[in-house]
């Protein structure tokens, strides 16, 4: 975690500005962490399940399958699965941020910039 980033999430002695009870900001906070963490684990698995069907019938200088036909057939089955889970997460992340700003809790809007 780089500096400006652990200084936003380690600073505690700023008074939060939030009407909402602390346990009831904890749980929007932990909910929007938690479907940021599992989106990026989301599309980690969408692009390869996509590159290992694309790459289905290729081969290697011996004539082996780059990958077998079982988990060829598995990632097109887990694909629909990852996919429809990503979008969960992805109205997790909205709804948990549209929350957070109608309740005044800070939150990274990238990486990069805190507000």
């Amino acid at each position: 975690m780089n500096t400006a980033n652990h200084v936003a999430f380690a600073d505690l002695s700023r008074p939060m500005l939030s009407p909402l009870p602390f346990a009831e900001r904890e749980r929007l906070a932990g909910a929007w962490r938690m479907a940021s963490q599992d989106i990026a684990d989301d599309i980690r698995f969408i692009r390869q399940y996509l590159k290992v069907i694309a790459e289905k019938d290729e081969r290697l200088s011996t004539g082996t399958l780059v990958h077998g036909r079982a988990y060829v057939e598995a990632c097109a089955a887990w694909l629909p699965e990852t996919v429809a889970r990503y979008s969960r997460n992805l109205r997790l992340i909205s709804d948990c941020e549209c929350a957070m700003i109608a309740a005044g809790v800070r939150f990274a809007k990238s990486s990069d910039a805190w507000e």
